[in-house]
């Protein structure tokens, strides 16, 4: 009996393709398991694949074949977490073993704990981790603190969402027109393709109704990479911060960006973020020599 009716040899190999693909590219130590070095091929074994997806591994291992079995949609989703599938690569999964898109999955659900813990140790300084639109899916004290991410509904967590459509931003954000001309130019070239998406669409045509600044400014058509830069706020309780901004891409889930930011003047900065956060002052460098 096949996968699903209508699957045919050449799905099958297809499927049978992608999730070798899938596994090979997923490094051991990622997920807990040792390294080693009698590893022949890159990436998890099966028996690691079956284990985390909570699978036999003889029924795992007839799915990588090619095998003309039946499979079910939360088997399908309990290999999408294991192999850490984005959501376009989950609805491609499902695809080939012939059954309809799956629903989205929360993704700050799959944030791995390492990453969470990144975000922890990061305060005083604001860090968060934000998604393929640019929604904010995790953060830390000190990045709630400036931004409120907390304080929006979860659909609203997203950083375009807050510089336009949230009022108290154009108070916060000093030089508001240049910043928020930035984030839309980083936005359309971190996009790309993927813009005629309907989750895309859909954040689009929102702000284009509800702020005719940001309308104003997409009619540009401005491209403009930025992974890292400089920013200035006036906070209402914290008075005057500079902060220096890094973005990271996050290696085992490529649509997610890792935000950490750094005091950027000599001292205000952390001193008001130390004192709001109830950290105490930095340890002093231990002498050397």
């Amino acid at each position: 009996m096949s996968i699903y009716p209508g699957i045919g040899t050449t799905t099958r190999a297809e499927l049978s393709d992608f999730l070798k693909n899938r596994r090979a590219r997923i490094a051991p130590a990622t997920v807990g398991f040792p390294s080693g070095q009698r590893r022949r091929t890159p990436g998890l074994r099966r028996e690691e694949v079956a284990d985390l997806a909570g699978v036999g591994l003889t029924w795992y291992t007839w799915l990588e074949q090619g095998r003309d079995i039946r499979v079910s949609p939360q088997v399908l989703s309990a290999i999408s977490r294991a192999l850490q599938l984005e959501p376009a690569e989950r609805t491609h999964l499902f695809r080939l073993a012939g059954h309809p898109a799956p629903s989205p999955e929360p993704v700050a659900d799959s944030l791995s704990p390492r990453l969470r813990r990144v975000l922890d140790s990061w305060d005083p300084y604001p860090a968060h981790v934000a998604g393929r639109r640019r929604d904010i899916l995790a953060w830390n004290r000190a990045s709630d603190l400036l931004y409120g991410w907390s304080r929006l509904p979860e659909h609203r967590r997203n950083t375009l969402w807050w510089a336009f459509m949230v009022p108290e931003t154009r108070q916060v954000l000093v030089d508001w027109e240049h910043e928020v001309a930035l984030a839309v130019a980083g936005f359309r070239a971190d996009a790309g393709g993927d813009l005629v998406d309907p989750d895309y669409q859909e954040l689009i045509f929102e702000l284009l109704e509800g702020s005719a600044d940001f309308a104003a400014i997409w009619a540009r058509q401005d491209v403009r990479g930025r992974l890292e830069g400089r920013k200035q706020l006036l906070h209402p309780e914290l008075g005057h911060l500079q902060v220096e901004f890094t973005i990271f891409h996050v290696a085992e889930q490529p649509s997610l960006r890792l935000y950490l930011y750094t005091p950027a003047d000599d001292g205000e900065t952390e001193t008001a973020l130390r004192k709001a956060l109830g950290v105490g002052p930095a340890s002093a460098p231990v002498p050397t020599g």
